[in-house]
C-alpha cells in the first residue's frame, strides 16, 4: 500500500488536529503506511504515538535553524513516501521547498481565509510545492482561484465531525449551568475559542452591551484562553457589565457550553471551516456568525442562524435581539442547524474524500 508522510508545524491541538486525526484514522483502516513529521514540542506527536504513526521532528517554526533542512530532508529519505501532505502554513512552505524534487505526490489543506498573494510570497506554494490543494469551504477555495491556482488543481472538501458526543446535550441542560456558575433561567448567549482579536471576541462585547438593559436576563459566556483574555476583561469592566460577561479561560469538558448555551455565536474576522460552528449545529443551537470563511457556509441567514457582516457590532446586536425576543425562533432555527449538518458535515465523508484526491494523485 502506499505510504503517506503528514507534516505539521502547529504545536497546539485545535480543529485541524482534530480533522488530521481523523485522516490518520481513515488511512490506517485503508492500509496506508503513514508517518508524521512535526516540530519539536507538538501536541500532535501524543496521537501519533497513539495511533502507533512512526515520528520524525524538525524546527519547522524556526525558518533560520541551520540543521532545518537537513532534518526535513531525513525523514522524507527515510520514509520516502508516495504522497505528502503539508497540514498547515508552515510545513507546506518550509518542508515544501526542502522537498522539492522527492518523488511524493504533494497536497495540503488550506484551512483559513486569509487573503493570498500571487506570486513567490503566496500563490507560489500552490502552484509550485504543492500538486493539488484542498479547500474546507468555497470562500478559501475564492481566495485560492483569485491568487492564481488552477480551478483543476483545487478540491473543495468540507471537514467533518463525528456528531454522537454534541447530539442530545441540551437535555443536560440544568447540570451544565449548575458546574458553570451559570443561573438556571438566564438566556445564555456563547462563543467557545480561541481569544484571538481575529475571533472577534470585543466586537461581541460591544453588540452584547447594547442589549444588557433590554433583556436582563441574558448573560454572555466567553469560554477559552489566549492573548486576549486581559484585553477582553478590561474591556467589560470599562463598559461596567460586571457578572453579565463570564470569561472563565479554557473550559472542560467543552461540552457543558454548548449544554448551557441557548444561542451560539462566531464573530471572526478570518476563519476556515469553524469546527466549534459544526460543534454547535450537532448541539442543535442556533447560531449568529460573521461573514468570515465558511461561516455562512455552515449557517443558513434566516433559517439555522443569521449571518452578519465581519465587525458589525450593531448587526450582531440586532441578530441576537431577534433571539432574546423570540426564544421559540431559537429552538427552531437550532433544530433545523443540525438536520442540515447531518447531512452535509458528518465525518463519514472526509476520509474518503480526501482519500479520492491522494489516489487520483497517485494514478497521475
Amino acid at each position: 500500500m502506499p505510504r503517506l508522510l503528514h507534516c505539521l508545524a502547529e504545536q497546539g491541538y485545535s480543529g485541524g488536529e482534530v480533522q488530521l486525526r481523523m485522516l490518520a484514522e481513515h488511512f490506517a483502516k485503508q492500509g496506508y503506511e503513514q508517518g508524521v513529521l512535526l516540530a519539536p514540542g507538538a501536541r500532535f506527536r501524543a496521537t501519533a504515538e497513539d495511533l502507533g504513526l512512526p515520528v520524525w521532528e524538525a524546527p519547522l517554526r524556526r525558518w533560520w535553524r541551520p540543521d532545518l533542512r537537513a532534518k526535513i530532508r531525513r525523514a522524507f529519505r527515510e520514509f520516502d513516501p508516495d504522497v505528502t501532505q503539508f497540514a498547515d502554513g508552515r510545513s507546506h512552505y518550509l518542508a515544501g521547498l526542502a522537498a522539492r524534487g522527492h518523488r511524493s505526490k504533494k497536497f495540503t489543506i488550506r484551512r483559513i481565509d486569509y487573503p493570498i498573494r500571487r506570486g513567490w510570497k503566496g500563490g507560489f506554494r500552490y502552484t509550485q510545492l504543492v500538486d493539488h490543494t484542498i479547500a474546507i469551504c468555497d470562500a478559501i477555495r475564492q481566495r485560492l482561484l483569485a491568487a492564481g491556482v488552477a480551478d483543476d488543481r483545487i478540491t473543495l472538501v468540507y471537514d467533518g465531525l463525528d456528531p454522537g458526543p454534541w447530539t442530545g446535550l441540551r437535555e443536560q441542560r440544568a447540570e451544565a449551568r449548575q458546574r458553570l456558575g451559570l443561573p438556571s433561567d438566564a438566556f445564555v448567549i456563547t462563543l467557545a475559542g480561541v481569544l484571538r482579536p481575529r475571533k472577534g471576541q470585543h466586537v461581541l462585547i460591544d453588540a452584547f452591551a447594547q442589549l444588557v438593559d433590554e433583556f436582563p436576563e441574558a448573560v454572555l459566556f466567553l469560554a477559552g484562553d489566549g492573548s486576549e483574555m486581559g484585553r477582553l476583561r478590561q474591556q467589560v469592566t470599562r463598559m461596567r457589565l460586571g457578572e453579565k460577561v463570564k470569561l472563565p479561560g479554557r473550559v472542560s469538558p467543552v461540552f457543558d457550553v454548548y449544554a448551557a448555551s441557548d444561542v451560539f455565536t462566531m464573530p471572526s474576522f478570518h476563519e476556515g471551516l469553524c469546527n466549534a460552528c459544526l460543534e454547535a449545529s450537532f448541539a442543535a443551537l442556533p447560531q449568529v456568525v460573521s461573514t468570515a470563511g465558511g461561516n455562512a457556509e455552515i449557517v443558513v441567514d434566516g433559517e439555522t442562524g443569521y449571518v452578519v457582516p465581519k465587525g458589525d457590532a450593531d448587526a450582531l446586536a440586532a441578530a441576537l435581539r431577534r433571539y432574546l425576543a423570540a426564544p421559540a425562533t431559537a429552538v427552531a432555527h437550532g433544530a433545523a442547524g443540525l438536520e442540515r449538518s447531518m447531512r452535509m458535515f458528518t465525518d463519514d465523508h472526509l476520509g474518503p474524500e480526501v482519500q479520492a484526491v491522494v489516489e487520483q494523485l497517485l494514478g497521475s
